[in-house]
C-alpha cells in the first residue's frame, strides 16, 4: 500500500471521528471526561498532530458502544 493510500485512510477515520463526537452532541471536553483521556488527546486526533495509536482510540469509543473493525478496502 502506498503511503497517499494510507495517509486518505487514516484521514477517513478522523473524520468518521468527528462525525462521531458531532452526532453524539458532545464537546472535546465532554468526550474526553467520559472516555477517561484528556481533553487535548481528543484535540490531537481530530487536528491529525500525530497518528492516533489503537488502544486510545479504543479507549475513547468504548465508553460509547463503538469499536473499530477491519473491514475490505472498497
Amino acid at each position: 500500500m502506498k503511503e497517499t493510500e494510507t495517509l486518505d485512510l487514516e484521514y477517513d477515520l478522523i473524520c468518521d471521528f468527528i462525525k462521531l463526537r458531532s452526532d453524539l452532541g458532545l464537546t472535546q471536553k465532554e468526550m474526553a471526561s467520559k472516555s477517561g483521556v484528556v481533553r487535548e488527546m481528543i484535540a490531537t486526533i481530530e487536528n491529525r498532530k500525530k497518528h492516533p495509536q489503537i488502544n486510545t482510540l479504543l479507549k475513547i469509543l468504548k465508553p460509547f458502544g463503538y469499536t473499530l473493525k477491519i473491514t475490505k478496502i472498497k
